[in-house]
């Protein structure tokens, strides 16, 4: 399939509605970035963000042409950048698009070593999902595939993409994909991106593509637990890896003391009630502040969008305040250069899929302090 990436540098900011008072009397900001229905688009679905080192917040979500169904629908990855943490935002341009079948479920890291901006999705051929994918081959048109793009100056401009499927892929698998959100990468420079795999039994698993080399080669860890699913992973103080992972009613854990490889054995975090859906998960560092940041729809139910804090490495999350109380389901997290924190999620009114919105807010207000 012929890849178009469009090279558009837009430089008009349009003020969006705000959902909040202004960020000096509330420390809240809210900023719906992608609406059901707008530039023709069925339904915005599957945030991604990432703040670069210059500044600029890069939000990129799958529009959905036709209807709200995942790949292999027509999808296409769009984007907007601020340049001033959300306050404003760019108009929304498509980054990547394909004749046929879709693309989608972006997930988005930076190599602090020199600035690059990595963004990893998936592609879809046509007719080709995660659950009618075939073992047998590493890549191909029977084969959901998993690509990389990145951009040397902050989102203006992204390389063309490359297929990973044949480094990540084991051939007995029946298929894999990236999981969407922010990945990290490491103390040691190792990038982590989280996979979820279909097995050669149909056994859905969590684990971990990883690279050494900057982005140059790919390998994969280890399968963690069964029926393990989306996941997203933290560097804890002490150089080990927690991966927090979408299994049922609560989310699933497992600690890694090699990088991200292998784990030990899968446990469930109690405190942390889900709706089986992707969540995240942070590291925030700002003076004697060590924390960590969760964000999930803390419901049995596609509801109650829901910012966590944990003082003891993910033991115990003993602050919770409640984001979005209505429909609400994917979310990522990150801290942003200022020390506030930024979410970019899924909400509506009747449903989680109406529009994709960014929040800002301080660790103050997590905390409930005015």
């Amino acid at each position: 399939m012929k890849y178009r990436t469009k090279l558009l540098t837009v430089l008009l900011f349009i003020p969006l509605p705000i959902a909040a008072l202004s960020w000096g009397q509330t420390q809240l900001m809210q900023r719906d970035l992608f609406h059901q229905g707008e530039n023709g688009v069925n339904t915005y679905r599957i945030p991604a963000l990432i703040e670069t080192a210059k500044g600029t917040l890069i939000a990129i979500g799958d529009a959905r042409h036709d209807s709200a169904r995942d790949l292999p629908g027509h999808i296409s990855l769009v984007m907007r950048r601020s340049f001033n943490r959300g306050e404003d935002w760019e108009p929304m341009r498509t980054i990547q698009e394909v004749k046929e079948g879709g693309v989608g479920d972006a997930s988005l890291l930076q190599d602090r070593s020199n600035g690059r901006v990595w963004c990893f999705f998936s592609y879809g051929p046509p007719g080709i999902s995660f659950w009618n994918a075939v073992p047998g081959s590493a890549t191909g048109p029977t084969t959901l595939q998993v690509r990389a793009m990145h951009s040397d100056d902050d989102g203006a401009n992204w390389s063309m993409p490359v297929d990973l499927t044949a480094q990540l892929k084991k051939p007995i698998w029946q298929a894999l994909f990236a999981t969407s959100g922010t990945d990290i990468q490491t103390s040691t420079g190792r990038f982590l991106v989280p996979l979820v795999v279909r097995d050669e039994k149909g056994v859905i698993h969590s684990l971990n593509a990883y690279s050494d080399d900057h982005g140059e080669t790919w390998k994969t860890g280890e399968l963690i637990g069964t029926g393990t699913d989306e996941s997203h992973n933290v560097e804890l103080k002490n150089g080990v890896i927690l991966q927090n992972m979408r299994n049922g009613k609560s989310r699933a854990i497992a600690f890694s003391h090699d990088g991200g490889a292998t784990f030990d054995s899968v446990t469930h975090d109690a405190a942390l009630i889900d709706p089986s859906c992707n969540a995240g998960i942070t590291r925030y560092r700002l003076g004697s502040t060590d924390v960590l940041i969760f964000t999930n729809a803390a419901s049995t139910q596609r509801e109650n969008l829901t910012v966590k804090l944990s003082y003891d490495g993910g033991q115990t999350w003993p602050v919770a305040r409640l984001l979005n109380p209505g429909p609400s389901s994917y979310s990522t997290v990150i801290q942003l250069s200022d020390g506030s924190i930024g979410v970019f999620y899924e909400r509506g009114n009747a449903y989680p899929a109406e529009k994709l919105t960014f929040a800002r807010f301080s660790m103050d207000w997590v905390k409930g302090r005015r």
